[in-house]
Parts: structure tokens; sequence; C-alpha cells
């Protein structure tokens, strides 16, 4: 079974690339997700896991992945390989999501925005 659910703040806005002669596109983002035990010195660690989420309608989802946002995602790991320019073999380890959730509300968005 591969199956991943996780909850954390995107790092940077998210990337979309529309597929040339197609519908669909591919976000890309990377995810920040808090460890469940803090080091010694009481900061939690944070592991930043790279996701995508291919859509027929990411032009209307990509705008609203923006750095800072909570979500929640499930969907599943993924690794694929290629030659890079050196000759070495390179291997990329990512989730693929299939659900997007948005876990704050216009109003405390605003608030968070208006603070910072």
């Amino acid at each position: 079974m591969n199956k991943v659910i996780m909850v954390g703040r995107i790092t940077k806005d998210s990337e979309l690339i529309q597929l040339e002669g197609s519908t669909r596109s591919v976000i890309k983002f990377v995810l920040a997700v808090n460890r469940r035990f803090s080091k010694k010195n009481e900061e939690r660690d944070a592991d930043f896991i790279s996701v995508v989420y291919w859509s027929n309608y990411g032009d209307k989802i990509q705008p609203y992945l923006l750095k800072g946002k909570l979500i929640g995602i499930s969907g599943k790991i993924t690794t694929r390989s290629y030659t890079g320019a050196d000759g070495s073999k390179k291997y990329i380890t990512e989730v693929e999501a299939d659900n997007i959730q948005f876990l704050e509300n216009k109003k405390e968005n605003l608030v968070q925005e208006n603070v910072m």
C-alpha cells in the first residue's frame, strides 16, 4: 500500500507547468511538514517534501498555492531517475498528490497577511 497524508505549509509560491499540446498541467511545490517530536531546545524540526499535482485545472488552483499557506494533501510516493549531463544517474523522490485541502479560511488568511 502506498498512501501519504501530510499537513504543512508551502515554502514558496507553487510553479505551474502546462504540458504542450494538452489540457493537463502539473503544479510543483515544496511542503514543510513539522516532525512530531521537538529538539532538546524545544524547536521543532521540519521535513521539506517535494509535491507534484497533475490536473486539467491547474491554472485555477495554482494561484491559491502560495508561500505560507497551510494545506493538507493525500497521495502516493513516487520515484524516478534520469541520467544527468555529467553521466551520473540522478534519483528523485516526491509525493504525487491526488487531493489538496486548503486548511485556512479566507478571514484567517487576511489576518495573517496583514500581520506579516
